[in-house]
């Protein structure tokens, strides 16, 4: 299980290597991502994996709310039907179709990759409490995906209104496996 929710010290995922590592940042955010067990956060992401693999790339994501693991919402890039609709707009539009405009700081987005500057202003906006990513923006571009260059930790640094959590390189590996398999297609 999850540990319960409080305020804390924000942590703030730093992916060195494809391991994971934690800078402090001095804002408050919704959850300590440190304390929720590696377990948990594998097992949601290969959620997120398993709904990527049904889209033309595999960018998808989910959206729990700990200490449950009840799935809240889930989505996988569309992007060829509407240039906004990657994996974590439609996992957000899903999950308001579910559960309407609320609940967000509650709630923690997986996804396969690092979400790009549009998608974590949306997430920002809506408030979510954590963001748990795989494949870094950085190794998309790497992979030959074109990438808007700014990772998500300068986004959720540049909003003044709130702070989302962020942890990245969950399953890495495995996800970076998954886009260059597909590029090779």
């Amino acid at each position: 299980m999850i540990g319960t929710r409080r305020s804390f010290l924000a942590l703030s995922s730093v992916v060195i290597g494809g391991g994971l590592s934690w800078a402090r940042t001095a804002r408050a955010a919704a959850f300590d991502l440190a304390a929720i067990p590696i377990e948990f956060h594998e097992r949601a992401m290969r959620a997120a994996m398993a709904v990527g693999r049904t889209a033309y790339y595999p960018f998808g994501a989910v959206i729990v709310r700990p200490p449950f693991d009840e799935l809240l919402a889930r989505g996988a890039n569309d992007s060829r039907s509407n240039p906004t609709y990657h994996g974590e707009i439609v996992t957000m539009n899903d999950y308001v179709a579910r559960h309407g405009n609320q609940g967000w700081g509650d709630c923690v987005l997986y996804t396969t990759a690092e979400p790009c500057p549009m998608c974590m202003s949306a997430l920002t906006w809506a408030r979510i409490g954590a963001v748990v990513y795989a494949t870094s923006i950085a190794t998309l571009t790497n992979l030959g995906l074109p990438q808007i260059a700014i990772p998500a930790s300068e986004v959720v640094a540049a909003a003044s209104f709130h702070h989302v959590a962020l942890l990245g390189g969950v399953l890495a590996r495995e996800t970076d496996s998954m886009f260059a398999e597909r590029l090779r297609h």
